[in-house]
């Protein structure tokens, strides 16, 4: 593979994209506002006025969207991405999204004799410039050879779950654990402030303790202090994701009661017209009561 495209720039699409052109390969860029993009164009990056024409040449494109819907009109919308893509071109979803249209975008691809991948960021917008970003990929074992070391070239880890479709469930089932361990730290911090203990202590325990998860050691700090700016991922993503989730546990016939809690505290955060702030504003929900 040489020629890449990367249609989507936001946090972790730049990021990626610059990972790209270092590791050496031709990159061709789109966003849907090209601003973003001319940090990349000034050190190599072609742009694009569309995803159709970000693809034309490419042996991969990776997307990096917001949602489902964002992720159909890029594919499928005018000037979409799926029907210029060439015969035989590797399709890399990175965006999250719900497994009914991760299964339509598969057959759809496979149709149009493309390859594809589901790709699911396992780490947050400073784990590509760090090198420990994980990705949790859906693929077919060729295709997954075969895109492995682009892959390799913005990722620490790629775990491989099985056919298109199983990397997305696997990035859904991991925000969801990350939604219920940060959740019950807020319950824990509102628990600890209202108790009167020495929450510098406190913090200290927790993070030398049993429940200092990377999830919870992460936001600790800055959950204490009461602390949402920088915004590292929105409280709009999360619900989303929560609500991915969700589907696709109904879709399974399995109740998750813990899950299902931890979403109402995004919901009740977003009632507030939190969706912009930082998602682990949630812990405010505690000490508003």
């Amino acid at each position: 593979m040489k020629n890449i495209a990367v249609l989507g720039l936001g946090t972790m699409g730049r990021n990626i994209a610059e990972r790209i052109l270092r590791a050496g390969y031709g990159l061709t860029v789109w966003n849907r506002t090209r601003g973003k993009a001319q940090a990349l164009a000034d050190v190599g990056a072609r742009i694009a006025p569309t995803p159709a024409g970000a693809v034309q040449d490419a042996d991969a494109v990776i997307a990096v969207l917001g949602d489902d819907a964002a992720s159909r009109a890029v594919w499928l919308g005018e000037g979409g991405a799926l029907a210029a893509a060439p015969a035989g071109c590797v399709l890399v979803e990175c965006s999250t999204l719900s497994l009914g249209w991760v299964g339509e975008l598969n057959g759809l691809a496979l149709r149009r004799g493309l390859r594809f991948v589901d790709a699911g960021l396992g780490g947050g917008p400073g784990s590509i410039p760090g090198g420990t970003l994980n990705l949790f990929v859906g693929a077919e074992t060729d295709t997954f050879e075969a895109v492995k070391p682009l892959l390799a070239a913005f990722s620490r880890r790629q775990f491989r779950f099985g056919p298109a479709g199983t990397g997305m469930a696997f990035k859904l089932i991991n925000n969801m654990m990350i939604d219920v361990q940060v959740s019950a730290l807020c319950e824990g911090l509102a628990m600890a402030e209202r108790s009167g203990v020495d929450m510098e202590q406190a913090s200290l325990a927790i993070a030398a303790g049993a429940t200092a998860s990377s999830a919870v050691a992460s936001n600790l700090a800055d959950m204490a202090a009461r602390r949402y700016e920088p915004v590292s991922f929105q409280l709009r993503w999360m619900r989303k994701d929560a609500a991915y989730m969700e589907e696709f546990a109904d879709a399974k016939g399995l109740s998750l009661p813990v899950a299902k809690s931890a979403r109402s505290l995004l919901e009740s955060a977003a009632g507030k017209g939190w969706l912009d702030k930082n998602w682990t504003i949630i812990a405010e929900l505690y000490r508003q009561e």
